[in-house]
């Protein structure tokens, strides 16, 4: 018994030792999520001023995507002799790809460009993080030649983000955006309206935003802190009909949708602060400056529905 457990022991080491040092370890290809399937073989490819991005319009957005993505870190032309290629496979489905890196050659295949562009954001994660930074290199790259077979598990995957209690930029949500795409992930939720701000110009009710879009001043710690204090300053903002419509834009481009949030009958104390008779007792009332849960919602009745 006593030789069989040291036997044991030793096989289950050796494992260990396999799994770190094989450098075709799934481990070591960093691609999240983890694709459906990954085949290691041997070689790189080694992408380079040399390297070719060939593309057609059924695959626009996502060839360009990758060229401009690429060319923050390197030169890369379109006649290059090893080429990125971006093939049509109408046997895939909407959202999955095949991308294969061989020695010479990278093959991109998908159904639509949606799929091709999950791939890219697949070879962007194999890249070295300069790219992200958008530091020039003076150095070609090799890329691990691999087999990925994709195919998205959920059909909706997406995240949530709350701009009514904290009012968030363009360029941030642009940026949170590009995020969501490089997770492949299809759908942001934007929470726009809530007691302590309502974030979204609606020019037939100019009120929503001189007012409901504002809070006199923030709770400073926790709610249960006693005595509550306060900033004292007045916070908020809107986004303009212009500035929701380049966003939505802007994610369609990443091939996501855009889930406007408005709250109702809750969570509507800072509409009904801009028109006390959307709620149920005319009575005036602020904009939340705490968190929390309050009673005033919209009233259930048949006068607020043409509203």
């Amino acid at each position: 018994m006593h030789y069989k457990n040291i036997l044991g022991a030793l096989v289950f080491i050796s494992m260990l030792l396999n799994c770190e040092n094989d450098e075709n370890s799934i481990y070591n290809i960093n691609i999240i999520p983890q694709p459906s399937e990954i085949i290691f073989n041997d070689g790189h490819f080694v992408l380079n001023e040399f390297t070719g991005i060939v593309y057609t319009d059924d695959f626009k957005v996502s060839g360009e995507f990758l060229k401009s993505y690429i060319q923050k870190g390197l030169d890369v032309n379109l006649n290059g002799p090893h080429k990125i290629k971006f093939i049509q496979d109408l046997n895939l489905s909407a959202e999955s790809y095949i991308l294969n890196i061989n020695k010479n050659s990278i093959d991109i295949k998908a159904r639509s460009d949606q799929g091709a562009f999950y791939a890219v954001q697949s070879l962007r994660q194999l890249l070295p993080p300069a790219f992200e930074n958008k530091t020039f290199l003076s150095t070609p790259v090799t890329i691990p030649c691999v087999s990925i077979n994709d195919n998205p598990e959920f059909s909706y995957r997406g995240m949530h983000l709350d701009v009514g209690r904290h009012l968030f930029s363009v360029d941030f949500i642009k940026k949170y955006i590009d995020a969501l795409a490089m997770l492949k992930m299809n759908t942001f939720h934007w929470h726009l309206t809530e007691d302590q701000g309502w974030r979204i110009e609606i020019k037939k009710y100019p009120k929503l935003q001189e007012v409901a879009a504002y809070r006199q001043e923030t709770l400073i710690g926790h709610y249960n802190d006693q005595p509550h204090q306060f900033d004292n300053q007045k916070y908020g903002g809107y986004y303009t009909q212009n500035e929701i419509k380049d966003i939505v834009q802007y994610a369609n481009s990443r091939f996501i949708t855009v889930i406007p949030e408005i709250e109702l009958p809750g969570h509507s104390q800072a509409a009904i602060a801009a028109y006390p008779t959307l709620g149920c007792t005319d009575e005036p009332v602020k904009v939340a400056t705490k968190w929390g849960v309050f009673e005033e919602i919209y009233c259930p009745k048949s006068t607020l529905l043409p509203f």
